[in-house]
Formats: structure tokens, C-alpha cells, sequence
């Protein structure tokens, strides 16, 4: 069914490719203006235009806090309003505990963690001033609730973005803003770099076989931004084939 977001606005971080970029398509075809968001605006540009008509490019590192409120409030006043955030852009730079250097830690906590808490922070502001309430999604992690062999510093990030989503989502519920976040183990780019027998093992621990898309977590996301997930907040919605229950 077409027209869900219709007049809606959204802003998609991470999605020139994988599972940002396949929100931002669904959010297109279900009506939404969105903008789409890499550091490079070259291939950004080149992402929005192949997305379609209402995709926006808006290059920003998410890790750089002024150049995220900066791009907030420009994207704002220009498309006249802000309806949702997906915080979907990370990194995930595996490495066991002794071999993680500071500049990886730094790193990953930069985009994964204060990233998506910058862009809150920005679109909670243009949120609260419309006073028509809005929808942000944090994308969080199995790794991030469970922890992970190599995994200490995506973990550790991870596990701190669904923190955020419960405390973001108890606080701002009075203002009609729902927090909720997506929790997807489907094959992407960031996982075609993991190790074969690690990729072997996660599919061994899914109820449901067969993997599952970037289209069935994109339609989950739809859900949990649109009208009809209204008295929806603090969640950890699922997309991964039941692998969270081994």
C-alpha cells in the first residue's frame, strides 16, 4: 500500500547503500520527501537522484556535531518541516580487545553513538518548535544488547544507541516524538566483510532460514515511522529471522 509517509518529511543517515538506502526508497515510494545522506557528496548526489524524485542530498559527517545541526536546519527550513530521523549510518571496525586502537574506539563511538545522539539532538529541536510530535528510529544491534567475539567497540556503541532510544523515548514522549529502534541480521555490505564462518554461524542460529532482505527491514522501519505505530515508542523491533532468541 503506497502513501503511508504522504507530506511527510525524513532525513536517512548512511543511505547511499544497504539498509539506509533501502528506507530511504521505501520512505520515496510511500510519499515521504527525504533526504539522503552520505560524507561524500558526490556519491550522495548521485544516490538521491537514482532513489527519486523527492530524494534530497544532504552530505554531512554524522560524527561532527555543528555540521549535522547545521545540515538539520538548513534541510528544515527548506523542505518547511521535519517529521522523522532514521539514525542508521555506522561502522563497524572489528578487532579483539588488545588490538583496538584508540583512534578505532573513537571512531566507531563517534558515528555509531554520538552520532545518532547529535542528529536527535538537531531534529528533536525543529520537532519540538512544530509541535506535531514526529518519529525517530535508532538502528541498534544484536551485538549491542548481547555482546560479540571482536566486537568490543561496535558492541559497546551499539549497546549505548538502544540505551539512548529508552531514555530519548521516556523523555520525549510528552512531546509526541516516538523513539523506537531496528534491530536487523540481514546480509548488507558491512556484513559481506565479515568472516565466512561467522556469517555460516549466524545463519545456523535463525529460527527462520533462508536469510532475510534489506526490503523486509526497510518495511519494518516504514512501520515504526509511519502514522500507524502512533502509541509505539521505546521498542527494539527485530528483523532477523529470530536470531536474537539463541
Amino acid at each position: 500500500m503506497a502513501g503511508e509517509l504522504n507530506g511527510k518529511v525524513a532525513i536517512v543517515t548512511g543511505s547511499t547503500r544497504g539498509i539506509g538506502r533501502g528506507i530511504a526508497e521505501r520512505f520515496v515510494e510511500a510519499g515521504a520527501t527525504v533526504a539522503v545522506n552520505g560524507r561524500d557528496e558526490a556519491s550522495t548526489a548521485a544516490a538521491a537522484s537514482a532513489i527519486g524524485a523527492t530524494a534530497v542530498p544532504l552530505a554531512f559527517d554524522v560524527a561532527d556535531s555543528d555540521a549535522v545541526d547545521a545540515a538539520v536546519a538548513r534541510f528544515a527550513a527548506d523542505a518547511g518541516r521535519l517529521d522523522i530521523v532514521v539514525n542508521n549510518a555506522g561502522i563497524a571496525l572489528d578487532n579483539f580487545i588488545t588490538g583496538v586502537t584508540n583512534e578505532r574506539w573513537e571512531r566507531t563511538l563517534a558515528v555509531n553513538l554520538s552520532g545518532t545522539f547529535y542528529l536527535t539532538r538537531a531534529a528533536v529541536r525543529v520537532m519540538k518548535e512544530q509541535d506535531a510530535g514526529g518519529a525517530i528510529l535508532n538502528v541498534a544491534s544484536w551485538a549491542g544488547i548481547a555482546g560479540n567475539v571482536g566486537q568490543a567497540a561496535y558492541a559497546a556503541s551499539r549497546g549505548g544507541v538502544w540505551a539512548l532510544t529508552l531514555g530519548a523515548a521516556k523523555e520525549l514522549g510528552k512531546f509526541k516524538i516516538r523513539v523506537n529502534a531496528l534491530g536487523p541480521t540481514i546480509e548488507t555490505d558491512m556484513t559481506g566483510q565479515m568472516a565466512e564462518k561467522l556469517v555460516e554461524a549466524t545463519l545456523r542460529r535463525q529460527p527462520i532460514k533462508g536469510g532475510g532482505s534489506i526490503r523486509q527491514a526497510a518495511d519494518a522501519a516504514l512501520f515504526l515511522c509511519s502514522d500507524a505505530a502512533m502509541f509505539t515508542t521505546g521498542q527494539l523491533h527485530w528483523v532477523d529471522g529470530g536470531f536474537h532468541l539463541s
